[in-house]
């Protein structure tokens, strides 16, 4: 005879609990878990971090920035002015003389006569600018060297003259190198002036400025005639 054994009431409830327990565990939504509120240390984290971060600034938008400020242009060089009692060349009339037994060879010695033609005293000193001029006013060729030489601070009265000796040598003397070329006269810058004289003269000079013609002393007072 076969005996058959029963589990007891109480152990047959007790797993049929625990089967529906693992059921609901089994068919939870994941998507719940992640939109599940986070935890009050993550928010404070997030909190700070935020506030740390800096506001954008506007004052890019109300203040120009150093690199926006306009830049000043460089200042214009000052223009060269005369200084106050020098005799400039509206105050002059100038004139070429050559001087008695003033030849050498293959050049000749002469003065360039400064004469203050205005209702003012006014100074000269120094070393004039001398070069040859063609018939339309343009320089040919190199303007006179500066002999060695003092200068001497000369004073015009209205009508007085003071000179410059001026050596000026044959254009002839340098043959094919030199270019010769017709001139009408010479432009003389009296001392530390910018506007300039011409002096009437009538010569052949050479048009290539490696040839110097000439040579220029500093002025000096006229010796009494």
């Amino acid at each position: 005879m076969t005996t058959r054994t029963h589990a007891p009431l109480w152990l047959s409830a007790a797993v049929v609990v625990g089967s529906l327990t693992l059921a609901g565990c089994a068919g939870s939504d994941p998507a719940e878990e992640q939109t599940s509120p986070p935890s009050s240390s993550a928010a404070e984290e997030t909190t700070e971090a935020t506030s740390s971060a800096p506001a954008p600034s506007n004052s890019a938008s109300t203040e120009p920035t150093e690199s926006s400020e306009p830049t000043e242009s460089a200042s214009p060089s000052p223009t060269a002015t005369v200084a106050d009692g020098v005799c400039t060349a509206d105050m002059l009339e100038a004139v070429l003389e050559t001087e008695m037994g003033g030849g050498a060879a293959g050049s000749v010695y002469r003065q360039l006569i400064f004469t203050n033609v205005s209702e003012e005293e006014c100074e000269i000193t120094g070393y004039p600018g001398v070069s040859y001029v063609d018939a339309d006013g343009n320089q040919v060729g190199a303007p006179a060297e500066r002999a060695s030489g003092e200068s001497q601070e000369v004073m015009l009265a209205p009508g007085t003259s003071a000179i410059a000796p001026l050596q000026q040598t044959r254009a002839e003397n340098y043959g094919e190198q030199c270019q010769l070329t017709d001139t009408v006269g010479l432009r003389v810058y009296p001392p530390n002036d910018t506007a300039s004289l011409i002096v009437d003269q009538t010569a052949t000079a050479c048009a290539s400025t490696d040839i110097v013609l000439m040579t220029v002393s500093p002025t000096q007072p006229l010796a009494p005639q």
